[in-house]
């Protein structure tokens, strides 16, 4: 859990540790660095058994900060105060720092720390209105220690509270960064716009939709594309294994992606493409086998055979998918996974909607299955059952009994179709373990 925190105990680490809380002490810099980050860090580093130097590190930076602060303050104020007084914001805050320090002196500059914005520019004021040296510089060290001590604490305290935040955060990176980039806009249009709150309302909404159409296109056709096509191959199993599996498979890697069901085993020399060519059905393209664009996805939705999004297995997107004809809309279709010798797992269900899914890292618009999916299974077993070629062993309870709405978004009684080749032959313990 504490491994991203231990990596940051290295020289390179440290330097940018040091970098950031100096940027956060520099005045005119310190407007757009965040010193809070370091300071967590280095006291997450220190309450996970690491070494103490990030949290040295970060003082001395800081402080270091203040002190050049004081002396541009001291040696160019006059030149670059009239540069500090361009944003209201700004110049409140040099207003509030000015009559302070007259009025309070080294007590102003230990409390600065705790000021918010005045923070910015107190070391520079002190430097400016020519306070005396002896009194700034212990004043300031005593500043921050107050004011970077806090979140260092914070940081040693909530050590394994930080850790698990920032994995949440990159586990969910793509929704963070939508969720950021919709509120940006929103904000910006919000506050540019001379329009009425209605009209506004109007534009923002429409704002936040494009950002959602954009991070969907950029990231299914240019981030996604192949990148899952390297995933390290799946354990292989034998007949036997099979009763200990979760048959399930998930379009991502968090508690949020919803899993669907794996419900048809083909037992067979060739993999699941031989037996849906057999019977028929039509193989789809997928994000992680084929490269696909935004004008050959335009022409397979034309075609009514869009690409299927992925489904993941242990990690392993499926190694092929395949659908019966229909619409855009509603069609039946069943992804497989080659998991051993002759045995390949299938997820066939049907899709019924358009919704918006959490798919991989993003939420994506993409089709919503039929909680039936049993439907979908018994579908193939009948299928199957008027072929040549393959024999229908049974539907057996390898599975569990999901009711719909309680652990996914389908329903199923958890039996599984075994389908099997006429060349294979199964031994009487290969029966009992597949519960035939």
């Amino acid at each position: 859990m504490h491994d991203w925190i231990m990596a940051l105990d290295g020289v390179v680490a440290l330097l940018a540790l040091g970098a950031i809380a100096f940027g956060d002490a520099l005045v005119g810099l310190n407007a757009f660095v965040i010193g809070e980050v370091a300071f967590l860090a280095a006291g997450a580093i220190a309450g996970s058994g690491g070494s103490l130097v990030p949290v040295v590190v970060v003082f001395c930076a800081a402080w270091s900060g203040d002190l050049i602060s004081y002396w541009i303050g001291r040696t160019y104020g006059p030149e670059l105060r009239r540069y500090l007084l361009v944003r209201r914001s700004t110049r409140k805050a040099l207003r509030q720092g000015e009559y302070l320090i007259s009025k309070h002196g080294v007590p102003f500059i230990i409390a600065a720390r705790l000021l918010g914005p005045v923070a910015w520019v107190a070391p520079f004021l002190a430097g400016t209105a020519r306070m005396k040296l002896l009194g700034f510089v212990p004043a300031s060290a005593m500043g921050v220690c107050l004011g970077v001590g806090q979140f260092v604490f914070y940081g040693f305290i909530g050590s394994d509270l930080l850790s698990l935040g920032f994995e949440y955060v990159m586990a969910h990176l793509g929704v963070v960064l939508l969720a950021l980039s919709s509120l940006a806009a929103c904000v910006v249009l919000w506050r540019s716009s001379k329009r009425s709150p209605l009209m506004k309302t109007v534009q923002t909404t429409c704002a936040v939709s494009l950002v959602f159409i954009a991070s969907n296109a950029i990231y299914i056709f240019g981030i996604h594309g192949q990148a899952d096509a390297s995933a390290a191959p799946l354990t292989r199993r034998t007949v036997c294994d099979l009763h200990t599996d979760d048959f399930s498979v998930v379009p991502g890697k968090t508690n949020l992606h919803l899993p669907q069901p794996i419900n048809v085993i083909l037992l067979s020399p060739f993999d699941g493409s031989h037996l849906m060519k057999h019977l028929g059905w039509h193989r789809n393209m997928t994000y992680s086998h084929d490269q696909i664009g935004l004008a050959k996805f335009f022409q397979l939705m034309l075609q009514s055979t869009p690409p299927v999004s992925e489904l993941y297995l242990a990690g392993h997107p499926a190694d092929s998918a395949h659908q019966l004809p229909g619409t855009v809309k509603e069609r039946e279709h069943v992804r497989w996974w080659s998991v051993g010798s002759n045995i390949h797992l299938g997820a066939i269900s049907k899709t019924d909607e358009f919704a918006i899914k959490y798919y991989s890292h993003l939420p994506v618009m993409l089709h919503d299955i039929d909680p039936h999916v049993d439907r979908s299974r018994d579908l193939l077993a009948r299928q199957t059952g008027a072929a040549s070629n393959y024999d229908v062993l049974g539907i057996t309870p390898l599975s569990k009994k999901v009711v719909d709405g309680v652990t996914a978004d389908f329903e199923t009684d958890g039996r599984v179709l075994i389908i099997a080749h006429e060349t294979v032959r199964l031994s009487a313990e290969m029966r009992k373990c597949l519960l035939l």
